[in-house]
């Protein structure tokens, strides 16, 4: 994960001019392939945003077994920015957005009710926090999808000025179909000299 928000204010300026729905706005980064730098510019763009909260900014990672925000800002990949603080129920009382399949079910054949799966930590000194799946709480053969409830999305609206969205490439995840509908906005990452015309038109 590499530090770009010099190359980042213009975007963050711009997106300030979306409309709110209901609170605060919601946007998603993707790119069409992997290694378009995504997860960097997602990252980047919370910190950004964060500065200019007065409630507070999410990021939040949909490569729920991976993690990858997290760890990086745990690595410190942005100079003179802290640690992720720790551990806070990311439920917000709502349906998540995730579900675990198959269902884990009691001796007596009912669905076990799901345990809550999804922390977010504050990164020292600042109003920016970061989601973190506890994948280590999956049982084995279980796996873990997006779902398109919007009840995590509506409640998250009412505590964040700004959600940023890390969404895993089409060609790993199709993870960002189910999500994106709940959006404000969708930034769409590409390499210029190597994302073919017909991917992005794709995407």
């Amino acid at each position: 994960m590499k530090d770009v928000r010099r190359d980042l204010h213009e975007l963050s300026r711009s997106l300030e001019r979306i409309p709110s729905r209901n609170g605060g706005r919601q946007v998603m980064v993707i790119g069409a392939n992997s290694g378009e730098g995504t997860s960097s510019i997602a990252a980047s763009l919370a910190l950004l945003m964060s500065a200019r909260s007065s409630q507070s900014t999410w990021l939040v990672d949909l490569d729920l077994t991976g993690n990858g925000q997290y760890y990086g800002f745990q690595a410190r990949s942005f100079a003179n920015v802290g640690l992720p603080g720790h551990a806070y129920d990311a439920a917000l009382n709502a349906q998540p957005f995730y579900q675990t399949v198959p269902l884990l079910r009691t001796r007596n054949g009912e669905a076990q009710r799901p345990l809550k799966m999804l922390g977010v930590h504050q990164i020292e000194g600042t109003k920016l926090f970061v989601t973190r799946f506890r994948s280590e709480l999956l049982k084995r053969g279980q796996r873990v999808q997006i779902n398109t409830v919007p009840d995590f999305w509506h409640n998250l609206r009412k505590i964040a000025d700004w959600t940023i969205v890390d969404a895993p490439p089409m060609d790993v995840s199709r993870a960002a179909l189910a999500a994106c509908r709940h959006m404000d906005g969708v930034i769409i990452v590409v390499r210029a000299d190597e994302t073919r015309v017909d991917q992005i038109t794709a995407l």
